[in-house]
């Protein structure tokens, strides 16, 4: 076999051991003319036991006055290979401002935004770059120097969602001399040689002084650091999330929340994969998220006062209740609106803002009837009145600012902000709270407590009869 088959056999065997793609897929291929995204267009073109349905992508981040000349060079490239393609363009630099961010990160954002598009315009599959060896061992280095935990010391991922990178497995100098031995062109961009970038002088000036002054393998031990660590650190975030499904108390759109001490119990690695996890489930990426934040959070739900609240990069919230703690995206945590229905007695109610329908019955009793004969042992979300000393009309509602009620087995009254803060009920949920109340008077605060009003006795002649079931 010929240096040219040598080569794509292996990004073939790659591609098949790491199951990036399936035989017949639609791909889009992002091609910026360059040596690396040249030579993976061809090849995947040439592996005809896949028979791809290829799709080019190209954008111009209008920096470069040779920019159009790239985008006419993949253009030529398409027609003359029968492709389709797809040319883009986007204000980098414009982008960079409003994103507040560097050059490199905008263009980052508009590159994988521009090819998310033209995946779903043509229906495609994957999604795949040119990344490759030397491109993960730049990036290693990169996360190193900036700060990262196990997660950037693994490099560049294969894949990430529909994004694949089948060219990992090699190394710059074999994809160019690949593109030589198969007669293929390519542009070169000027700022890839320029050291104004951090990556650039990483490539150009720190890995060099470390292959001649430490170690001239120097890459290949960082490749390896990589797949170690990459393969122990999905392990533990697979297993975090494992343990993490346990402890989830409530999960939806922007929203979720888990057990407190559960979570404290968790060993420490844990603990920080399973919020970043969160953090990322919530608000729909990690962007801006760091070591500091989840240190924070770790400090806020170990020892910070209940009802503590942290704001995160992206609108994010983490606030600590007594046995809970909500990471939100989001607006304040704000209150619920008032609600009020009148209770139909008897009867049913169903009151759809709260979820619930109140059961209302009137039992009648012979005057020293043994209050067994009739069970009125209450329960959360029953309760037993006298009927006669009830001031009618009854009231399903939440609570108001400054609500008092006279708890049974208490003295005195209490506002209900306290009683809910002595029962530990957390603050978001108070507002959602049904009391059974009269003009003036609260008698059962449901799933809390029912007040010392009204109760049935021995001389109660007619006993009413509240249960809350969940709306159907």
């Amino acid at each position: 076999m010929s240096d040219i088959g040598d080569f794509q056999e292996r990004i073939l065997r790659f591609i098949e051991s790491h199951q990036l793609l399936r035989p017949g897929m639609r791909v889009v291929v992002g091609v910026s003319g360059g040596a690396d995204s040249v030579a993976l267009l061809h090849v995947l073109k040439e592996l005809g036991t896949l028979s791809l349905s290829l799709h080019i992508a190209h954008l111009n981040h209008l920096l470069r006055p040779e920019a159009g000349d790239d985008a006419r060079f993949v253009q030529r490239l398409a027609h003359r290979w029968g492709i389709p393609v797809t040319i883009g363009y986007a204000d980098v630099k414009r982008l960079a401002a409003s994103m507040k961010t560097g050059i490199e990160d905008a263009g980052r954002f508009a590159r994988y935004r521009f090819l998310h598009y033209v995946a779903r315009k043509a229906g495609a599959e994957r999604i795949a770059v040119a990344h490759h060896a030397g491109d993960r061992v730049e990036t290693i280095l990169l996360n190193l120097l900036r700060g990262t935990g196990p997660s950037g010391l693994s490099g560049i991922p294969v894949q990430n969602g529909p994004v694949v990178r089948p060219l990992l497995c090699a190394t710059r100098e074999e994809i160019e001399d690949y593109c030589r031995r198969a007669g293929l062109t390519w542009r070169t961009d000027p700022s890839n040689l320029s050291t104004n970038y951090l990556r650039n002088k990483i490539r150009h000036q720190l890995l060099p002084l470390l292959k001649k002054e430490f170690n001239p393998r120097v890459e290949q031990a960082l490749l390896r650091l990589g797949d170690i660590i990459g393969e122990e650190d999905g392990f533990l975030n697979d297993y975090a999330l494992k343990v993490g499904r346990k402890l989830v108390k409530e999960r939806r759109a922007g929203k979720i929340k888990l057990d407190l001490p559960g979570f404290l119990d968790l060993p420490l690695a844990v603990r920080r994969r399973l919020l970043r996890a969160a953090v990322s489930e919530a608000a729909g990426n990690l962007k801006d998220f760091g070591y500091l934040h989840v240190e924070d959070c770790l400090h806020l739900l170990a020892g910070g006062p209940v009802g503590g609240e942290l704001h995160l990069p992206g609108g994010v919230r983490v606030r600590k209740s007594y046995q809970d703690f909500i990471i939100h995206k989001g607006p304040e945590f704000s209150p619920h609106p008032f609600v009020e229905q009148q209770i139909a007695v008897p009867g049913e109610t169903p009151v759809p803002a709260l979820g619930v329908t109140v059961h209302a019955a009137i039992i009648e009793r012979e005057p020293g009837q043994a209050p067994c004969l009739l069970d009125l042992r209450g329960s959360s979300h029953r309760a037993f009145f006298d009927y006669d000393k009830i001031k009618l009309p009854l009231y399903v509602r939440t609570r108001r600012p400054g609500d008092r009620m006279r708890p049974f087995g208490m003295g005195g009254s209490k506002k209900l902000k306290k009683l809910f803060g002595d029962l530990k009920i957390p603050r978001e949920e108070r507002e959602q709270i049904p009391l059974v109340a009269s003009d003036g008077e609260i008698y059962w605060a449901v799933g809390c407590r029912r007040s010392r009003e009204a109760l049935v006795t021995p001389e109660t002649r007619r006993v009413l009869v509240l249960h809350l079931s969940q709306l159907r």
